[in-house]
């Protein structure tokens, strides 16, 4: 049965979005018997000017990552999500674990935090790299058999 890797950021526009396209990507190509989704802790709040952040498809694009052409729309999180996934990440503890302790409290402390700058604080540019890093370890310690 395949593992559920579960990526959240306030919006499910941006960093988490690029989290799933990029982890389903190296989790095929590694032979890893996972598959990674993402949603947005607050994305019902959020007026998004479409599915997806433009960026996000432009760097996938020229790492070779062929992300799918039609794009869904940002998802809700919703406790469903939370109970399905083997393993949740939240990419940046400082903004998502009081929105989760408020939202979602029993999941709040269960759940990985990294620390992902959003576009208010960093560039794209900047923060992308930095997923790119912590994913390379998340693939590897999988790929080890050592949980995340």
């Amino acid at each position: 049965m395949q593992q559920k890797l579960l990526f959240l950021c306030t919006a499910n526009y941006y960093r988490s979005r690029y989290c799933e396209l990029l982890f389903n990507h190296y989790a095929e190509q590694h032979g890893l018997n996972w598959r990674a989704d993402s949603r947005g802790i607050l994305a019902s709040l959020h007026n998004n000017p479409g599915p997806i952040y433009s960026v996000v498809v432009n760097r996938l694009e020229k790492m070779g990552v062929n992300p799918e052409k039609k794009h869904r729309y940002p998802l809700q999180l919703t406790e469903k999500d939370l109970e399905q996934a083997q393993v949740t990440i939240a990419l940046k503890e400082a903004e998502h674990h009081l929105m989760m302790k408020r939202l979602f409290p029993k999941w709040a402390d269960q759940i990985s935090y990294w620390h992902i700058h959003d576009i208010d604080v960093e560039s794209p540019e900047a923060a992308l790299p930095e997923i790119d890093k912590m994913m390379a370890l998340l693939i590897r310690a999988l790929e080890s058999g050592v949980p995340p």
